[in-house]
């Protein structure tokens, strides 16, 4: 007896954003992020995504010393803003790949600096943007907290329903199970550049070795 044809499979190519960031250089950072939106279009990538804060780069100097204001203000110079031309610049370049585009950065509202991710369709338009509810730790010296908006995750796209978390969102129980319950399809996990712990004082959280198995006891849950 033959059986029926199974459902049918919609295959996505997925790019995962593997570079250096242009560290606190807003229009070099900008300009990158295109060529490599560029690349994952040309290897036929139907979504690429960026880790968390890749415009203008991880500041992770704040868990090394105290504030440092010098750096502080650089940052915020070169923090994106939403409605800038430089956000247009990027959305422009999703749409003339057609590409999906998950991207993490540093947000200057109005001299207030946020941890957020956004959405971009391969339309151009931005389909999800939100802040990271809680930054982490030192983190908190720098970036605000988000409003209830910001759970809102999870958005519809031709690919699939896509959402986003940023770095040790994904240790927070309720607000992962709010994201399933917004029934996520494709998940971008946004995490900043990972070295491997040096086996001395270094922080075992912020190596590829702590991110690691968090990332194990996340995925078995």
């Amino acid at each position: 007896m033959s059986l029926p044809p199974g459902p049918k499979t919609t295959v996505v190519r997925v790019a995962v954003t593997q570079a250096e960031p242009a560290w606190l250089n807003l229009h070099e950072a900008v300009d990158k992020t295109c060529a490599l939106i560029e690349e994952a279009a040309r290897d036929k990538a139907d979504l690429v995504a960026f880790p968390e804060l890749w415009i203008p780069g991880y500041p992770a100097w704040i868990w090394t010393r105290p504030v440092d204001f010098d750096l502080l203000n650089a940052y915020m110079k070169n923090s994106l803003v939403v409605d800038s031309d430089d956000m247009r610049k990027i959305c422009k370049c999703a749409a003339q790949n057609s590409i999906t585009v998950v991207m993490s950065f540093s947000e200057n509202d109005n001299h207030s600096l946020y941890i957020s991710q956004c959405t971009i369709g391969a339309d151009g338009n931005i389909k999800m943007l939100r802040r990271k509810m809680k930054p982490t730790h030192m983190e908190r010296t720098m970036f605000g907290d988000a409003s209830g908006g910001s759970l809102n995750n999870v958005v519809q796209t031709p690919l699939a329903r896509v959402g986003g978390l940023c770095c040790w969102e994904h240790i927070q129980p309720l607000l992962k199970y709010h994201t399933y319950h917004q029934r996520e399809e494709i998940h971008v996990a946004a995490w900043p550049p990972l070295w491997p712990h040096s086996g001395g004082t270094d922080f075992w959280s912020m190596s590829k070795d702590g991110k690691m198995s968090q990332q194990m006891k996340i995925s078995s849950i």
